[in-house]
């Protein structure tokens, strides 16, 4: 018996991996692809078996068997056609970032609350494997107390990425390297360090400026709970499409790991314990092949079923919408030190 009746809006690079996600669900039907181009949504949907498509926004959220959306449009729509969703009844899946403006994202938060319907924001990797094995021997004390962690992300864009009508605009993407790119890595910063504040921030359109408005690249300071230090870098200017290293180092170990596809545990030192969880992980970790870029890996795959699950019964999924409103919280943080070059605490 089908449960859910799901729709796509939106048909560009990362919506693959959702027509994937619940695609591989068996008691979900994949119905709409929505697309403000009409002969891209007809063309994903012949692609991905989906059998109706359109570029009418109101004619998909008119079927009344539609359970729910998809939001994979621009940065800037994401809040309207969230909540355009949400007001026809239709539980709503949205990509990272949640919205560009905090303020939107509260709004659909409540708007959400307010009819009783499931709302998630997209944080793939926090269901990779090595992910959440680093999460797991953090909850259990076998890296101590964090003291520092580095990110250092380098993710090639070239002139042609931003040769569209959002892309590298400070009102359709709300920024650039950072929240579109960086977003990934910081997210899994977050999730393994808990909350950050930003301490200071320097960005610059250091080899794109001819073609963005905002950071092609970004170096950040940030302080974490009992005292972290964590450092935070991303470019989109170098020559490697995707490499990420995430580095954390606690009083009884320490870890660096990436979430490159597979996700990999490149150092590990600390107890036996410690080593032999380590050991475990690496045999256990294989590469399996994503459905569309590869980079973006396998992880919708899981929480997408999780969205669905929380649909059939009637609970939060997650991560929490609050989460994923703290997560842009920062980022806001980030780009108003950016400006001011002054430390910024997040209200």
């Amino acid at each position: 018996m089908t449960s859910v009746v799901h729709a796509i809006v939106g048909c560009g690079r990362i919506a693959p991996n959702h027509a994937d996600g619940f695609g591989v669900l068996p008691d979900v039907e994949l119905r709409w692809a929505c697309d403000r181009d009409e002969m891209v949504a007809k063309a994903f949907a012949a692609k991905y078996d989906i059998p109706r498509f359109s570029a009418d926004l109101d004619e998909v959220l008119a079927d009344p068997e539609l359970t729910s959306v998809t939001v994979s449009v621009d940065h800037a729509q994401h809040a309207a056609v969230a909540e355009r969703a949400l007001r026809a009844g239709k539980h709503v899946l949205v990509e990272k970032p949640f919205t560009t403006e905090v303020s939107d994202a509260r709004a659909v938060v409540a708007q959400a609350k307010e009819s009783g319907l499931v709302l998630s924001v997209i944080s793939q990797h926090r269901y990779d494997a090595v992910v959440t094995a680093v999460r797991s021997w953090i909850d259990e004390g076998l890296l101590g107390t964090l003291t520092q962690a580095s990110v250092v992300q380098e993710s090639y864009r070239d002139r042609a990425y931003y040769d569209d009508y959002w892309h590298g605009t400070r009102n359709g993407e709300g920024g650039s390297a950072l929240i579109n790119q960086g977003y990934h890595s910081f997210d899994v910063l977050r999730l393994l360090c808990g909350d950050l504040t930003v301490t200071s921030a320097a960005s610059g359109a250091l080899a794109l400026g001819d073609v963005m408005e905002n950071e092609d690249t970004l170096a950040a300071l940030l302080r974490g709970p009992n005292g972290l230090i964590a450092t935070y870098a991303i470019t989109v200017t170098g020559t490697v499409e995707w490499r990420t290293r995430i580095g954390l180092t606690g009083t009884e170990g320490s870890v660096v790991i990436d979430i490159d596809q597979p996700g990999l545990l490149h150092f590990c030192s600390g107890s036996v314990e410690l080593l032999a969880r380590a050991e475990t992980l690496r045999g256990e970790l294989t590469v399996e092949p994503p459905p569309g870029t590869s980079y973006y890996g396998i992880g919708h795959r899981k929480q997408i079923a999780e969205f669905c699950a929380a649909i059939r019964e009637g609970r939060p999924p997650s991560p929490s919408v609050e989460e994923s409103t703290r997560a842009l919280r920062v980022i806001s943080a980030f780009y108003q030190s950016m400006r001011s070059g002054r430390p910024e605490t997040i209200s």
